[in-house]
């Protein structure tokens, strides 16, 4: 019940916060509705991509921003533009989804080569995001000039450029994946206990990991596409949700997705008023929140000797 009044809070925060009444049926429908939708959406679907790469990878610090699949969703997104390969779906960027699924079926058979999985994952998955970052750097460098400043605001994370009908696509698309991530719940906890459990639970540890995958590659990669990179969301509100209700994925993941689409929204919303006349990106917001907790969470995994959820969480 918190995670929901603390979503409706979020929801009027983004709506009514230093509303212009004189135009403000304009305003809510043509500017703040839109975003307001895509926030809830966004923020959603990275808390659960965040909460299920956590389980598939045993590692409490992956999410979608660490591991690069942000990074390769942006560079793929703009490669695409570049070369004006018409990738545009519903008007979101396929080249993100390549560029999305590419870097994180690097990641895991880099990971599986280094037979260290949970030890090399974050590691691995941060210099990719390195090297997407460097090539996306390289990309703007040869760029027009003029559109680099709108493509750098867009990369730090921006809601503000979202239509209606991309929000409202988006929604579709966290609404179908949360269903497929509560289905395969039972198949999640069992990834909890480690990788050599998992066949005893008889759930193919290969084949979820795949489905798993591919279902956070496209959803990260849609979102990347309509708002950039908007990191630590899918850090943060997981490790929030489990000292609330647990690891089990039954309860943890409609939280998860309460949760995330409540901080995001509030941070909107928090972003564009409390900095008028100017907006701050909302991807700076959430990393000057999200920064801290890494470091806070790295600093107990290290102290526990291991990287591995530990087993006084599991169920």
């Amino acid at each position: 019940i918190s995670g929901f009044i603390f979503l409706l809070v979020s929801i009027a925060v983004s709506l009514f916060l230093k509303l212009d009444w004189s135009q403000g049926a304009l305003i809510l429908s043509e500017l703040r509705l839109p975003r307001m939708i895509a926030g809830v959406a966004i923020g959603g679907a990275l808390a659960m991509t965040g909460a299920v790469l956590q389980t598939v990878l045993g590692n409490p610090l992956s999410e979608p921003y660490t591991l690069g699949i942000a990074s390769g969703a942006a560079l793929g997104a703009a490669v695409s533009s570049s070369f004006k390969v018409s990738l545009v779906i519903l008007g979101l960027n396929g080249g993100a989804v390549l560029g999305a699924l590419g870097v994180l079926f690097l990641l895991l058979k880099l990971v599986r080569h280094s037979g260290q999985a949970t030890e090399t994952t974050l590691l691995i998955g941060m210099m990719l995001s390195l090297l997407c970052s460097s090539l996306l750097s390289v990309w703007m460098a040869l760029s027009d000039p003029v559109g680099v400043q709108s493509v750098t605001y867009w990369l730090l994370g921006d809601l503000s450029r979202v239509e209606l009908k991309t929000a409202l696509v988006l929604l579709a698309f966290t609404g179908v994946a949360a269903v497929f991530f509560k289905f395969h719940a039972k198949n999640l906890d069992a990834f909890l206990f480690g990788e050599k459990w998992v066949e005893s639970f008889g759930v193919s540890y290969s084949k979820t990991q795949l489905q798993m995958v591919v279902v956070v590659s496209v959803l990260v990669s849609l979102c990347v596409s309509a708002s950039g990179m908007i990191g630590f969301v899918g850090l943060m509100v997981p490790h929030w949700a489990r000292r609330m209700v647990g690891p089990r994925h039954r309860a943890l993941l409609p939280l998860v997705l309460v949760l995330g689409s409540a901080t995001l929204t509030l941070s909107d919303g928090l972003a564009r008023a409390l900095s008028d006349p100017h907006e701050l990106p909302v991807g700076a917001v959430t990393a000057l929140l999200g920064a801290p907790l890494f470091i806070l969470v790295l600093l107990r995994q290290k102290r526990k000797g291991t990287t591995v959820i530990p087993l006084e969480d599991q169920p």
